[in-house]
């Protein structure tokens, strides 16, 4: 392994001096030696409620930081790192991922969740997952969003005597685009190119359109033939 390199990566990522032992104890305890020397993810004032499951990193280059969570990435939100808690689930990141400050991820016993390659959420991600999630490609979360695959409590039907559908797995397309403090329920399954605009609460009879802005209550295409270009991707001011 070429020293220098490894030290100027280390040095572009000043903030996780404190850190470092903790990242190289997440590297360690859940990928391969071959992976884990790399230090391919980097934590942030990180809680750390359960350690169970696995973790896998599946892509052809594996590199220092390309897995962020916890940094501060967004000023209005708290500066308080992340809370992970794995019960026992198998968590899949596919490429380059960064959940922000004031974000929560917890796992369960049973599920499998997949981050596509460019995942995206800068600030006060809340994920919970039970029966298992699926980002496509370059999936961008504003801040706040909460995704659920479980409500946890299913109601009982009195007439057909049979308990309602609390929990299924979600879906979520390439390039999918979820604006500020978004709700995705579970059983959710969109198509690539999506927008969803701020406070959208998407459940799984929403109307969804590719290249198309979806928002209001209920849920309507507010804006078609629209796409986000990554490549000017940001206003200037």
């Amino acid at each position: 392994m070429n020293v220098v390199p490894f030290l100027k990566r280390i040095w572009n990522h000043r903030p996780i001096f404190r850190y470092l032992l903790h990242s190289i104890y997440f590297n360690f305890h859940y990928l391969p030696y071959r992976q884990a020397i790399k230090l391919p993810i980097l934590v942030y004032k990180p809680h750390f409620l359960s350690l169970k499951g696995t973790v896998k990193i599946e892509c052809e280059h594996v590199y220092m930081g390309m897995i962020r969570l916890g940094f501060r990435t967004c000023g209005i939100y708290p500066n308080a790192g992340f809370t992970w808690e794995n019960l026992g689930g198998s968590v899949i990141f596919q490429g380059e991922c960064l959940v922000g400050n004031d974000s929560y991820l917890s796992f369960g016993t049973k599920t499998h969740v997949i981050f596509g390659d460019d995942f995206r959420n800068t600030a006060a991600l809340k994920l919970v997952s039970y029966r298992g999630i699926t980002f496509g490609q370059k999936t961008s979360m504003g801040w706040g969003t909460l995704i659920m695959d479980t409500n946890f409590h299913p109601l009982y039907d009195i007439q057909r005597k049979v308990y309602k559908r609390a929990s299924g797995p979600i879906e979520i397309g390439d390039y999918n685009w979820f604006g500020t403090q978004c709700k995705i329920m579970h059983s959710v399954k969109t198509p690539e190119r999506c927008i969803f605009g701020m406070n959208t609460v998407v459940t799984r009879n929403c109307v969804m359109k590719s290249y198309c802005v979806m928002g209001g209550e209920p849920v309507r295409i507010l804006t078609e033939n629209v796409m986000r270009d990554y490549d000017h991707d940001q206003e200037e001011y």
